[in-house]
């Protein structure tokens, strides 16, 4: 399995997007798959102008140019394309909208009837399959299903498969193992274990998502510490965390 990561936060290696993609591959790889990554906002990537050109000027060929060429590559020549981004105002970030956005020279203008619908015909022999990580502060899990909607209706856009999803809500857990060693540290090692059986197996056991979603402060302690980390943040003017810079 080759598999292309795209990180689409702006804090990059800092935030727990990464820390939770970075996880997840490295089950990955342990499982055999070919790994390659990126950060959007490491990359030049132009907003699409929805001037056509790359439909009918210059087939498959961008007005702009920047890194998305090569990117492009990457994504044809993949098995699985994974979009990691945290949850903004109920969506995927700007940088990584703007990736996806950027992916429409992969597809013909022409349309084709799949299920009764229009969809555009792939230009690549195959559009690689889409696997959706995130990220949010919120506690509950509904506060995805916004992204989720928009990331399968991608994918029926592109006549994509969707591979799944890991979605971690009260996503600052990732970083609190001096507070919760043991607790953290299970919880790090059931998002490799999804990384490990998305290789083998093509999806994630119940057993390990619980897992990998656990949530070892209960609710209400939980909403009480986020107030006080951000009345502190208030006081002193500045955001207070920023997780560990990690590997890749």
């Amino acid at each position: 399995m080759k598999i292309l990561a795209v990180n689409g936060s702006p804090t990059k290696k800092k935030g727990m997007t990464h820390l939770l993609l970075n996880l997840f591959l490295e089950g990955a790889a342990e499982a055999g798959a070919e790994v390659e990554r990126f950060n959007v906002a490491d990359k030049k990537i132009r907003y699409c102008d929805g001037c056509f050109n790359c439909w009918v000027r210059t087939p498959g060929e961008c007005i702009h140019k920047d890194d998305m060429p090569e990117i492009l590559e990457q994504v044809a020549a993949s098995d699985v394309l994974i979009l990691a981004t945290p949850l903004y105002v109920d969506g995927m970030t700007a940088q990584m909208k703007t990736f996806t956005d950027r992916i429409i020279p992969l597809v013909e203008p022409e349309f084709e009837m799949v299920d009764g619908h229009y969809r555009h015909k792939s230009r690549i022999s195959k559009i690689p399959s889409l696997f959706l990580m995130s990220v949010c502060g919120f506690w509950e899990m509904d506060n995805f299903d916004g992204l989720v909607d928009h990331v399968k209706r991608i994918c029926k856009n592109f006549q994509a498969d969707y591979a799944g999803e890991l979605l971690r809500p009260n996503s600052y857990i990732l970083a609190m193992e001096d507070l919760l060693p043991k607790e953290v540290a299970a919880i790090h090692e059931a998002v490799r274990q999804a990384g490990r059986e998305f290789v083998t197996d093509g999806k994630i056991s119940e057993a390990t998502m619980a897992g990998a979603v656990a949530q070892p402060i209960p609710k209400e302690p939980a909403l009480d510490g986020s107030n006080m980390f951000w009345a502190e943040c208030r006081k002193q003017g500045k955001f207070l965390f920023h997780h560990r810079d990690l590997p890749a």
